[in-house]
C-alpha cells in the first residue's frame, strides 16, 4: 500500500506521523487487535493451541498499545470494546506495515514483496497482469 493516501488520512485526521519504532508498536497492536476480532467471531473452529495462540498475540497487541500510548500526541480512536470487524482490522494492519516499512525503509510493502520475488526467482514479475490472475 502506497503511504500518500495514508498520509492523507492522518493530515485529515490531525495525526502525526510516527518514528519507525512507535509504527512497529501501532502495527504490532493492529496484529493482536485483528486476532481479537478473529477470535470474537471464531469464522472457522480453531484447536485449543490455535486458540491460545491467538489469544496471546492479543495479548501481546494490548501490551504493544500501552506502550505505544504513552507517546506524546497518540490518539487511541478505538477503545477495544467492540472487534468484530475482521475486514477493518487486517486493513489497519495493512496501512501500519505500510507506514512502517516506510519509515524503516523508504518502501511499501508491495515493492519489497516484488522485490523478494524478483530476488528468489531470478527475474521480475510482470505487474501488469490483465488477465485478472494475479
Amino acid at each position: 500500500m502506497k503511504t500518500e493516501m495514508i498520509r492523507e488520512y492522518y493530515r485529515q485526521r490531525g495525526l502525526g506521523w510516527p518514528d519507525q519504532k512507535s509504527a512497529l508498536l501501532f502495527y504490532l497492536s493492529e496484529v493482536g487487535e485483528l486476532a481479537e476480532a478473529y477470535l470474537s467471531l471464531q469464522p472457522v473452529g480453531l484447536t485449543a493451541e490455535e486458540y491460545r495462540l491467538l489469544q496471546q498475540f492479543s495479548d501481546l497487541g494490548m501490551q504493544a498499545d500501552e506502550i505505544v500510548s504513552r507517546k506524546p500526541g497518540w490518539i487511541r480512536n478505538n477503545d477495544r470494546a467492540r472487534k468484530e470487524n475482521v475486514a477493518h482490522e487486517a486493513a489497519d494492519c495493512n496501512m501500519m506495515l505500510s507506514v512502517f516499512l516506510e519509515t524503516y525503509s523508504g518502501k511499501s510493502p508491495d515493492d519489497a514483496l516484488l522485490e523478494k520475488m524478483a530476488l528468489k526467482l531470478g527475474h521480475a514479475i510482470d505487474t501488469d497482469m490483465e488477465d485478472g490472475s494475479r
